[in-house]
């Protein structure tokens, strides 16, 4: 049996090389996505993501790749947004203009409040009844981010609190997103990575 590919989108935007440590020490191939080209034999597309919103906005359309990972996910493939990658996911972003995102999962992303950066080992509380998060619920992952994305509730999987709660993860059917690391996250990210993989591709 063939494994499942993962396509990395490389836009010169994320931490592609620890992304796909992590997705081989689980077991799986991947491949680097610069172009639609690349689309090919894709099982699941997975967005990592440093940086600004509006830069890597750019950068994807530069590339001519909005277009492609739109069409992947309303095809019903699966999409995974890790940190930016993650708020790529949102209608749009406020990060130092009005930028439109992927528009993947009803949301926009807006500046951190008290405090104004949210970094370092934070615990994942678990809302709703998603089983790609349930056995996440109180393990502890990395957050490195200064904007959050403000989505629907019915759409908010886990949040994280600094004293207050803070969307962690979301999901839209096929389409989820991580504000945290889960590369950068030891054995309980890399748990929850092969267990949203095997969901979603089963989904």
């Amino acid at each position: 049996m063939v494994k499942p590919l993962v396509g990395v989108i490389d836009y010169g935007a994320g931490n592609c090389t620890s992304v796909r440590n992590t997705i081989s020490k689980i077991g799986l191939r991947s491949r680097l996505v610069s172009s639609s080209e690349d689309f090919l034999d894709i099982t699941i597309l997975l967005i990592p993501g440093v940086g600004a919103f509006p830069l890597a906005m750019k950068a994807l359309n530069d590339l001519k790749l909005v277009e492609p990972i739109r069409d992947f996910a309303h095809q019903g493939r699966p999409v995974i947004g890790i940190c930016l990658g993650m708020q790529l996911l949102a209608d749009a972003s406020y990060e130092q203009d009005y930028t439109r995102g992927l528009e993947l999962i009803p949301g926009e992303v807006k500046p951190l409040a008290d405090p104004d950066w949210h970094i370092g080992w934070n615990t994942l509380e678990v809302v709703g009844e998603d089983a790609i998060a349930e056995n996440s619920d109180g393990y502890s992952f990395f957050f490195n981010h200064s904007f959050e994305f403000e989505a629907p509730s019915e759409y908010v999987t886990g949040v994280a609190r600094v004293g207050r709660p803070i969307v962690a993860m979301v999901r839209k059917r096929n389409v989820c997103g991580f504000q945290f690391h889960p590369e950068k996250s030891q054995k309980a990210g890399m748990e929850l990575m092969k267990r949203v993989i095997k969901e979603l591709i089963g989904a």
